[in-house]
């Protein structure tokens, strides 16, 4: 029994020492959460890479815009979506916040326009028609350069031109803005080669400021000797060279338009550089007579009447026109107490062209030819209108004269009208005639006759003698009928042709029904003009009008 206690506690030792092992192994349930793990890497990753950059877009108006709805497009494919839309703090504008998809986030700088695209009717064009059902969306001109920006001014309206269109952007200054807009087309040749992208006023307020652009190939026939004018409306003259109607086309009568033309050899015509000013005059003649730059300032003083003769009117030489009239004024000389009449002309010497070598001095070339002749004339252009324009001719067996410097401008010699001439020819064959001593001769012829009857007592002679009684008593008839009848038919006529002159005048003239008439046409014209442009306008602003009419616009 004393045994025991020393045999349990060896097995008790035993029992507290058990042998460990240990075994390197790896469970299968780690594996899940780190798949988890790598796959939500893998979808961050990839929604950051698909998530483009988140951009503000500034409108004054959110019209046809929705949240979450309206999408962003450029060539008709989709780049970002609309997300927010509120008010800024000031009220004034709307904050658009849009996601914009990667593949254009590279081309987010600087020149990126933004506009609006709604159902557009305008004269000549109409876009965004898909919008009536689809509802309005944003387009968007993906920038070319800068650094990357994310907030951007949008336009109210697409750009005028494409960036993709290749052409040449100028620049034109007109004193006025007249019917011409953004979007108004240009003509070459009656051809639409461009169109106006920009309106704005000059930095000094002298005039206005319009940007053009040319498409190409267009662009290489402005040249710096090309001359635009204003080629709006109807262009209606009545001038001494008749009437003249000209318009482009439909279009530029109704919203306006811009033509232009280049003087002298296209192919040796220097070009010009991008964004080149150029003058825009009011019409083609304006823009012709820029050509002409250089200008010699004559007057004429006319004693008759100058009536149908204006500013304007051609001043011809052998019906080439190689001037014009600048003023007509009645000027009244105080000191004789008479009126007088000086006329204002301006030569282009340009017009003309040379030949041969100058002899003399360029400054006495038209003191030569005033003394071979060269005199000025005033004429009727046209007998229906009454219009007169400036003659230059040579007149042979005029007497000789010479230039007068000692007025204002140089005074050139004149002569009167034809009608003046033939009065004044008839004048001299009456006074002529009047002055023959008929009475006197045939008192004198009688007497001779008497006397040779009395030494001779011949009857013959005595019938020679009455025969000549008798022949001069018929001439004596046929002059008092030459003073009573022929004269006064001759005054008679003249009289006539100057009525029918101011018939012409009175039918014509100002205040005359057909001139009358004419411009109720234009003002008619133009207050259709005027009704399509508010038409076009309301439809700008509310396009669905096509569709569900004026009344129904909630």
């Amino acid at each position: 029994m004393m045994n025991e206690p020393s045999t349990e506690s060896g097995l008790v030792q035993s029992a507290s020492e058990p042998e460990i092992q240990s075994r390197k192994r790896f469970s299968v349930i780690w594996l899940i959460p780190m798949i988890a793990a790598l796959i939500g890497i893998w979808l961050a990753v990839k929604a950051i890479r698909e998530t483009g950059p988140t951009i503000t877009i500034v409108f004054r108006s959110a019209e046809g815009l929705v949240a979450g709805k309206t999408e962003i497009k450029y060539k008709d494919v989709t780049v970002g979506k609309v997300e927010t839309i509120k008010l800024s703090e000031d009220l004034s504008q709307v904050w658009v916040t849009a996601a914009m998809s990667p593949d254009v986030a590279g081309h987010l700088s600087q020149d990126t326009q933004f506009w609006i695209v709604r159902a557009r009717v305008a004269v000549g064009e109409v876009s965004g028609i898909s919008t009536l059902l689809s509802g309005a969306y944003i387009g968007m001109s993906p920038g070319t350069n800068g650094k990357i920006v994310y907030r951007f001014q949008g336009q109210e309206k697409p750009p005028a031109i494409s960036r993709e269109i290749e052409g040449q952007q100028f620049t034109l200054r007109a004193e006025q803005l007249g019917s011409l807009d953004i979007g108004s087309p240009v003509y070459f040749r009656q051809l639409k080669v461009g169109r106006v992208t920009n309106v704005a006023m000059a930095e000094d307020g002298s005039g206005v400021m319009l940007e053009i652009f040319i498409e190409a190939p267009y662009n290489d026939k402005v040249k710096r000797s090309s001359r635009f004018y204003n080629a709006s409306g109807l262009d209606l003259k009545i001038e001494a060279d008749g009437v003249r109607l000209d318009t482009p086309s439909l279009a530029s009568f109704l919203v306006g338009g811009i033509s232009f033309f280049t003087s002298g050899d296209l192919r040796t015509s220097p070009p010009v550089s991008e964004n080149h000013i150029f003058t825009l005059y009011d019409n083609r003649d304006a823009a012709n007579a820029a050509s002409f730059s250089y200008r010699e300032y004559y007057l004429l003083y006319f004693d008759e009447t100058v009536r149908g003769l204006s500013p304007g009117a051609p001043v011809e030489f052998h019906g080439i026109r190689i001037g014009e009239v600048i003023s007509v004024r009645l000027l009244f000389d105080q000191d004789n107490l008479n009126f007088r009449i000086p006329v204002l002309i301006a030569i282009e010497p340009d017009r003309i062209e040379l030949s041969g070598k100058l002899a003399i001095s360029e400054n006495t070339v038209l003191e030569k030819l005033v003394q071979k002749g060269l005199r000025a004339q005033q004429r009727t252009g046209n007998l229906l209108t009454g219009q007169s324009y400036v003659c230059l001719n040579f007149i042979e067996g005029t007497s000789s004269q010479q230039i007068n410097y000692d007025d204002v401008y140089p005074v050139l010699p004149t002569i009167p009208n034809a009608m003046e001439e033939i009065a004044a020819t008839a004048k001299k064959m009456v006074e002529r005639f009047n002055k023959l001593p008929l009475e006197e001769t045939l008192a004198d012829i009688r007497s001779a006759a008497l006397q040779v009857k009395a030494m001779t007592g011949s009857k013959s002679l005595e019938s020679a003698i009455s025969n000549i009684d008798q022949s001069f008593a018929r001439f004596k008839q046929v002059a008092a009928d030459f003073d009573e009848q022929t004269l006064v038919r001759i005054d008679e006529l003249l009289a006539r042709g100057d009525e029918l002159l101011i018939t012409a005048n009175s039918v014509l003239g100002e205040g005359a029904p057909a001139v009358y008439n004419l411009n109720r046409l234009l003002i008619e014209l133009q207050d259709a003009a005027r009704a399509v442009e508010a038409l076009a306008d309301y439809l700008e602003r509310h396009p669905n009008a096509i569709v569900f009419g004026k009344g129904n616009q909630e």
